[in-house]
């Protein structure tokens, strides 16, 4: 059955007043199941769930659906009264959006200064920015790039969003009052309307200007912005406004077009059925596919955002009707979902760095789901923990403090602005006196990584016994196998070996490992790893360095060269400024260059050198530690011409012979990416892929023989 025209909120087109707005518009619980939907959404994406490619463009359908129901209300309260109060929108405002804000942020910087070295380091004026509600203009400023910030972030980054929310709402019912001023009738609407389409139009095609240029703010005398590309556009408030804009527009027109009731009728008919279920799965396809930082990319700013603002308008239209999608949407614990939306999106983030930083190994029970291949490994009950500890907190400050203020059952008149006074005073003291402390303990991916490089290589240096000239070439327990085998390359490398120790012992090899991690067989530049911009690393440096060292003390028998896919990366070559990658001509004879230099520092006299090919790597979307998906390293053309360029350089250097390995991974049983044998889509578990053993250990005997 479709809704009535009374519930409707047009303007009867016999006359020229505005007394048939609906001046009370009613509740669409179904609204509040699309927010409830897109936020699982949310909360999936900033798990390791990197199928979700066009996530973000969950944030998109919120700035529409805010655009509408923000509007709705104006255009009800300009029917009731004439005007629209300013005071009593931002006293609204403040009060459903700044207590549990200001609660979050508190608890956010006092969590990551008393218990420092749990997450990311939070710089204070980072902080600030999320106080102030100009977070994603500090991004712009620094030239932070959205898709390296899923890597090296903050707990407060994502707030980003709701600072430009609030941005909108400060100038946007200013707008409203001088546009609806000009009379009380249905033309003043019909104008509305048309200048909110026409700026939302011209503001999602300011997006496509700003991939290629700097925002107009920054052209203002002393002003910067360091942004490039896509995300001067993804975080400039003239452009994402164009979203709201969009649901503004239509909330007006909802209110005008004298057909809109026709139209209500019409989608509650049986053979209309299909429409709304048909908008929720076009929604899901949109954000399964249409990514910023994807194939897709290119077309995001203006055609994916318009088509997506579009199919949102749709579902709102929908949302009117009873029956169909709209049960599902109206499903109690979506509704309720939906209605804690705004604190879920404030909480989740925090809390998600917090449990990544741990680095926890849950080992909890594997359970199949039934009539799947699925298993419900440690990815997936991490996620039940971080969503778990999300939706504690959210109820908490929701029933405890966000309700309550926005019902005026505490904090009612001044004091809501003493309290929340109270709260910005303490954070901001905490966040600035408290930095020496967070910047000195707090864990960093890259200093991390290079630290774990270093401590490798001086272990590795350390553990190595003074040979005697006359030491052993074969080893103890079957003389077809070497005495001492070295294993070098990046962390596939060190997985590797870990996963030999049991062949170790039963043959009598000496295996040493000596990995640099996150480093390529490449010398040390700059690269785009994982999606994250990569100054040069000092512990790649020493990594290779303390090679020649190692190789020489240790007098392997047999060398193996196993990994580097930071040598897939996006690269700048020494002495250029552009990025180039595996395939073009300058770095291709580039890395033919270094593999000569690295074959010669791991080289000794009399040992056969084994360069595994490489199987195609997929790793994981982690917060806090990578960029956003897709990777360029998993481009299998990548892969493929990596490979070949090891058969190249091969083929010219007697020392050197290539094994098919990457065709072996291939080959096993469940494909190359079988959940267990590689679990983070990169590295080889040799526990669930024995074959691979068998393999490694007649290419070392096959070796011993040359």
């Amino acid at each position: 059955m479709g809704a009535s025209a009374s519930n409707s909120g047009v303007v009867d087109e016999s006359t020229m007043n505005v007394s048939s707005v609906e001046t009370k518009p009613g509740h669409l619980p179904a609204l509040d199941g699309v927010r409830g939907f897109a936020v699982t959404i949310v909360l999936l994406y900033h798990h390791s769930v990197t199928w979700m490619t066009g996530g973000e463009l969950t944030v998109s359908m919120f700035f529409t659906l805010s655009g509408f129901l923000i509007t709705r209300l104006m255009v009800a309260e300009w029917g009731r009264s004439g005007t629209i109060s300013l005071r009593t929108f931002y006293d609204r405002r403040v009060r459903r959006l700044f207590p549990a804000s200001f609660a979050v942020l508190l608890a956010i910087v006092v969590v990551w200064t008393v218990f420092a070295g749990s997450g990311r380091y939070l710089n204070p004026w980072d902080w600030f920015s999320g106080l102030a509600y100009y977070e994603n203009v500090h991004l712009q400023a620094a030239g932070k790039d959205y898709a390296s910030l899923f890597g090296l972030g903050n707990p407060i980054q994502h707030l980003w969003s709701l600072s430009l929310e609030e941005q909108v709402y400060l100038i946007f019912p200013v707008v409203m009052l001088l546009l609806l001023r000009r009379g009380r009738d249905k033309r003043v609407l019909w104008i509305t309307c048309a200048t909110l389409a026409i700026l939302a139009v011209m503001a999602i095609g300011l997006g496509a200007i700003y991939e290629n240029h700097s925002p107009l703010w920054s052209h203002l005398p002393g002003v910067d912005a360091r942004c490039t590309g896509r995300s001067c556009a993804y975080y400039a408030t003239e452009v994402r406004v164009g979203e709201f804009l969009m649901g503004a527009a239509f909330a007006v027109l909802w209110a005008t077009w004298s057909k809109v009731p026709k139209i209500i009728d019409g989608l509650g008919r049986s053979s209309w059925r299909l429409f709304g279920w048909i908008m929720i799965i076009g929604a899901y396809v949109v954000w399964f596919t249409f990514g910023a930082w994807n194939r897709f990319g290119a077309h995001f700013f203006p055609t994916v955002v318009f088509l997506n603002g579009v199919l949102t308008l749709a579902i709102i239209a929908h949302a009117h009707v009873n029956g169909g999608a709209n049960r599902f949407l109206g499903w109690r614990p979506l509704v309720w979902l939906g209605q804690v939306t705004y604190t879920v999106y404030l909480v989740h983030w925090p809390v998600f760095m917090f449990w990544e930083s741990q680095n926890l190994d849950l080992d909890l029970p594997r359970v199949r789901v039934p009539f799947t291949d699925w298993v419900t490994v440690d990815h997936f009950w991490m996620f039940v923990l971080k969503a778990g500890t999300t939706f504690l907190i959210v109820c908490a400050i929701y029933y405890l403090l966000e309700d309550p203020v926005r019902r005026r059952k505490i904090w009612v008149g001044r004091r809501l602005y003493a309290w929340l006074a109270v709260m910005a005073v303490v954070g901001v003291a905490v966040a600035f006196v408290g930095d020496d402390r967070r910047s000195t303990q707090s864990e960093n991916v890259l200093t991390s990584l290079n630290e774990q490089a270093l401590e490798l290589q001086r272990e590795a240096l350390a553990a190595l016994p003074e040979l005697p000239p006359d030491a052993p070439n074969t080893a103890t327990n079957d003389p077809s196998l070497p005495a001492r085998l070295l294993m070098v390359g990046d962390s596939q490398a060190w997985v590797l070996a870990s996963g030999l120790d049991d062949w170790e012992l039963s043959n009598g090899v000496d295996l040493v490992p000596s990995p640099g991690v996150g480093c390529g067989i490449g010398a040390n530049t700059r690269i785009r790893y994982l999606g994250l911009d990569v100054p040069e690393r000092p512990g790649c440096t020493a990594w290779r360095d303390a090679l020649p060292a190692i190789a020489t003390k240790f007098r392997p028998n047999v060398v193996i060269i196993v990994g580097g896919t930071a040598d897939l990366s996006d690269r700048i070559l020494p002495g250029s400024q552009e990025w180039t990658h595996i395939g073009d001509a300058a770095y291709d004879s580039w890395l033919l260059e270094q593999f000569a230099t690295f074959v010669d520092g791991i080289s000794v006299e009399g040992a056969p050198i084994v360069w595994f090919t490489v199987p195609d790597v997929n790793p994981p979307y982690v917060a806090g530690e990578t960029g956003q998906p897709p990777f360029a390293e998993s481009d299998p053309a990548r892969t493929d011409r990596y490979n070949a360029l090891i058969r190249e350089y091969a083929a010219s250097d007697a020392r050197v012979t290539v094994v098919e390995f990457g065709d072996a991974v291939k080959a096993h049983e469940g494909g190359q990416f079988e959940p267990k044998m590689r679990p983070d889509g990169a590295h080889i578990d040799l526990k669930y892929a024995p074959e691979l053993v068998d393999f490694i250990d007649a290419v070392v005997r096959e070796a011993m023989v040359r």
